[in-house]
């Protein structure tokens, strides 16, 4: 059975007179954390009875690797709170978000595969892995090991101490954590793939356009929390994730679908809470705008929340052409995406954008070729750019599915959206060095 993540809640506040309104008590300000300089990393390898295994503990995360005899090929990886994230065994990957979620994807001679474990199914993989870190934890106090380089007493007692922590992080504790992670997040949508691995705030909840056919990621309605809640929210991110944000705090991403429509002045305000809390303008933030909403500010506005920190905006193009982002019910047309595009590279920040792939099917194949080929040319991307191809993966329940059969529209095949995209690819032109071109499978998202 499907374990159901339990909606953020607001609290409210008892004991206040009727018709007087509280003053909001601020919790103590801590700034935020100076950067730890990381220490080299430690390798150990050794005999876990008859098979080899491997450890590799970095200041991000830890790594533990099980080979031999009897013994599937397995590679488990953790962060330094000791909570999976990745667990590999005989071609079989999965992977584990914050959330609980579990992915689990692997490729055979009919294709790639995808499915995601709930329940009893969850809770296996996750005291399977579990048991591999107690064995190579046992192993390495036990076998003593070869160490890479030489450490401290200190450095020896960090290792068996992050290993061990990562064997605690069974099904039970597992679920545990994900209902803690319930309590300070909403649901995580969608992030860009360059961002799987960012610390993510919540300034936003909700999309403040729900019309995309082709999209089920966001239900509930479209808020902007005040400067008290999302001061309240990031605090309470830094506690839950503790030395997780070791291995999530290279950038901040600023949720949720749309966090950059906010106006300006709210925005503002939002960032202080960014650098006083997270360093902002060290690691750097990034974000989702629409075309619509991301042409009302102005070059200086993204240049302005630049100057707070502000490194990559990401803009969901799907299609340059506009009768197929009209008959998806994409809000606001090509021309906005590429105004939006042109004032946030004007303003000196880099862009990432999403095109998709197979959209419209057949009616709209020829248009959808052309107009994007024209729409990404004319947003002159170059170094420091993400464009991003993303298959459509029809998703039941939504619109679109619907839509295309009224409309006897007829689904693309793999090999013709392969041929779409290398159509796309081929009509690009840029001045100078190109962005970075990438694939954005959906279907590869946990957080």
């Amino acid at each position: 059975m499907a374990r159901r993540i339990a909606p953020q809640t607001r609290r409210g506040r008892s004991g206040t007179p009727a018709g007087r309104a509280s003053a909001p008590t601020v919790a103590p300000v801590r700034p935020a954390r100076p950067v730890a300089e990381p220490q080299p990393p430690i390798h150990v390898s050794g005999s876990a009875g008859d098979a080899a295994f491997t450890v590799s503990l970095r200041h991000r995360s830890l790594t533990v690797g099980l080979e031999g005899p009897g013994t599937h090929r397995i590679v488990a990886a953790c962060d330094r709170a000791g909570r999976l994230y990745s667990y590999w065994r005989d071609g079989h990957t999965y992977r584990r978000g914050l959330s609980g979620r579990l992915l689990h994807k692997w490729q055979d001679a009919r294709g790639r595969h995808w499915e995601w474990p709930e329940g009893e199914a969850a809770d296996t993989l996750m005291n399977e892995a579990a048991e591999v870190f107690l064995r190579v934890h046992n192993a390495v106090k036990a076998d003593g090991g070869r160490w890479s380089p030489e450490p401290e007493h200190m450095r020896r007692i960090e290792t068996w101490a992050a290993v061990l922590m990562g064997a605690r992080f069974a099904a039970e504790a597992a679920r545990a954590d994900a209902e803690r992670f319930s309590r300070v997040y909403a649901p995580v949508g969608i992030l860009p793939p360059d961002q799987y691995l960012s610390l993510v705030v919540q300034a936003t909840r909700g999309c403040s356009f729900t019309s995309c056919t082709f999209c089920d990621l966001y239900h509930e309605p479209f808020h902007v929390k005040s400067p008290f809640e999302f001061d309240q929210h990031v605090e309470a991110v830094r506690t839950y994730l503790g030395t997780s944000a070791r291995l999530r705090g290279r950038s901040i991403f600023l949720g949720a679908a749309n966090a950059l429509a906010v106006p300006i002045g709210r925005l503002y305000k939002i960032f202080e809470v960014l650098e006083r809390r997270l360093d902002a303008k060290r690691r750097g933030v990034y974000a989702f705008v629409d075309g619509f909403t991301g042409a009302r500010k102005t070059e200086g506005d993204y240049r302005g929340l630049g100057k707070h920190g502000l490194r990559r905006v990401y803009i969901g193009l799907e299609s340059g052409y506009d009768p197929l982002l009209d008959f998806v019910r994409k809000p606001g047309m090509s021309g906005a995406a590429i105004e939006t595009v042109r004032a946030i590279k004007a303003a000196g920040l880099a862009a990432g954008v999403i095109v998709m792939v197979g959209l419209g099917g057949d009616r709209f194949a020829e248009g959808h070729v052309t107009d994007t080929v024209a729409a990404v040319n004319a947003m002159r991307l170059g170094a420091g750019d993400f464009l991003y191809f993303s298959d459509l993966v029809p998703i039941p329940g939504t619109t679109y599915p619907m839509l295309a059969d009224a409309g006897n529209i007829r689904a693309l095949t793999a090999a013709e959206r392969a041929a779409q995209r290398r159509a796309i690819h081929d009509g690009l032109r840029f001045a100078g060095p190109p962005p970075k071109i990438a694939t954005y499978d959906i279907r590869e998202f946990v957080y």
